[in-house]
């Protein structure tokens, strides 16, 4: 049973049972938690934290900010100016792993008070390496289709051409042999031989 204290203050028992869901959801999200200071110390670091970085939480809180974050990323300072002018940011962000290689994350971050009226910051992240290759995956297959399509001339409509001698008007009005009209509206070209029909017709001494 919760009991009410003095007049204005919170019900007694209400703040530890918040806590302790607090410790709940930090020990248990799927996501990284950082609880950190502005000026780039780390405080806490949660399991999935721990797993995405590839190092324990007395690791994460010893490297900080400026050991864990790429500072030659451009959107580092940019997020950091931006958290500071509004009180939160939300970008990406690239991580430098314990062997020194990097990976994107994606983040958000907020700036708060804690109980002792003291400025805090959070930062909430996930790896995107996987989605990061699937874009650029994407990408790739849509600049190969768009190199392919541009080296492909298709044609298409109703072509005017002649009855007798088979010419075909282009669209300026003159006409032109079929096979200069093909080469010039398409990537076809020819290579001309002999029918058997014309072949009786033209040559029928080779007839057989």
């Amino acid at each position: 049973m919760i009991r009410k204290s003095a007049r204005g203050s919170k019900p007694e028992g209400r703040g530890d049972d918040f806590a302790a869901k607090y410790r709940l959801l930090f020990e248990n999200s799927m996501d990284g938690i950082l609880l950190t200071s502005p000026e780039g110390g780390i405080l806490h670091a949660n399991p999935s934290a721990c797993e995405i970085m590839g190092r324990t939480e007395e690791e994460i809180i010893q490297e900080g900010r400026q050991g864990l974050i790429d500072s030659d990323d451009p959107n580092l300072s940019a997020l950091l100016e931006r958290r500071t002018r509004t009180g939160k940011a939300y970008g990406e962000l690239r991580c430098r792993r314990k062997d020194g290689t990097f990976f994107p994350i994606e983040m958000s971050s907020m700036v708060f008070r804690d109980s002792k009226g003291q400025q805090r910051t959070c930062i909430i992240f996930r790896d995107i390496s996987k989605r990061k290759e699937l874009e650029a995956e994407s990408e790739r297959l849509i600049t190969e289709l768009r190199e392919a399509l541009s080296k492909v001339k298709l044609l298409s409509g109703l072509l005017p051409i002649c009855a007798s001698c088979k010419k075909i008007r282009d669209e300026q009005g003159a006409w032109s042999e079929v096979e200069v009209y093909v080469r010039r509206h398409s990537q076809a070209n020819f290579t001309h031989s002999i029918c058997p029909d014309c072949v009786g017709r033209l040559y029928p001494e080779f007839k057989k």
